[in-house]
């Protein structure tokens, strides 16, 4: 600590004479992108990577119910095409995946499968009834797939890297993943959530928040698994925001999913990161930051 100190003294003196500028951070949006439906195919150039993607199975999966899309983030789409910007952009990097959508209506897209199932979420009534029932199902989900690789994705996602490759890197070696919270705290995420609930154990709310989009599970991952049942389970016996499930089911197994960084779901207070893998473009901030036509 002391040398750091000394360093700063150093570098503050340096500037007060003149020696050194001190440069403002600032963040612009890395290169403009193009609108979506105008994507290309991904050429695979890393012999290793190439090597691995052909030696799975790669599945991705999309939760929708509710004929009606609604956009909690505050960003409007196109109706015609409900997976999108999602779909077509992942498919450029994994254009021989598998690609599944669960949803309670004909939901019917090219080279996509459709799984048509009936909610079990109780409280039907509820106003988040319907987010209840796309968080359970994502859990469900992974749980349901038969791939080496399963990821769960919300629609509202825009993919502007083959960095992506590495998140099958990253859940082959911890299991499963999940990212980070802009709002980090549970505690604090409850208290600006629209479905609040009352963190009642002795952690008082200070455990961390994850966002759901996206989430991974490698096949046999047993940890994972058991995880993600206990979501299911506390999503039907204690329905809430999917943050505080996951909260639920982590203290009940022992275990959580590894943490992945900010550019795997790049929100409004991330932009300009650098390094963006998948950009949360169903936010408004994000769209116009990185210019992406919806």
């Amino acid at each position: 600590m002391i040398g750091t100190l000394l360093w700063r003294l150093r570098e503050a003196r340096d500037v007060l004479f003149g020696k050194k500028k001190t440069v403002p951070v600032t963040k612009t949006a890395s290169k403009p992108l193009l609108s979506q439906g105008n994507t290309q195919k991904n050429i695979v150039e890393d012999e290793r990577i190439k090597t691995f993607l052909n030696s799975i199975s790669i599945e991705f999966l999309f939760c929708e119910f509710g004929e009606e899309r609604v956009n909690a983030g505050g960003s409007e789409f196109n109706s015609k095409n409900r997976l999108e910007p999602s779909l077509s952009t992942i498919r450029q990097f994994f254009p021989n995946a598998k690609f599944t959508v669960y949803s309670d209506f004909d939901l019917n897209i090219e080279g996509v499968n459709l799984k048509k199932v009936s909610s079990p979420i109780p409280e039907k009534d509820h106003p988040r009834y319907l987010y209840r029932t796309a968080d359970y199902f994502k859990f469900k989900s992974l749980l349901e797939s038969n791939a080496d690789f399963r990821c769960v994705v919300d629609t509202d996602m825009y993919a502007v890297s083959s960095d992506i490759y590495r998140l099958l890197y990253l859940t082959k070696t911890f299991g499963f993943c999940a990212p980070y919270n802009p709002r980090n705290l549970l505690k604090r995420d409850m208290e600006m959530s629209l479905d609040t609930k009352q963190i009642l154990d002795e952690s008082g709310g200070f455990g961390h928040s994850y966002n759901q989009s996206p989430m991974t599970l490698w096949k046999d991952s047993e940890i994972g698994k058991s995880f993600f049942e206990e979501c299911c389970n506390y999503m039907i016996k204690e329905p809430s925001r999917a943050s505080l499930v996951m909260w639920k089911a982590a203290k009940e197994t022992g275990a959580s999913p590894y943490l992945l960084p900010p550019e795997f779901c790049v929100c409004g207070e991330d932009v300009g990161i650098g390094n963006e893998v998948l950009l949360h473009v169903g936010h408004p901030k994000v769209a116009q930051f990185y210019q992406v036509t919806l």
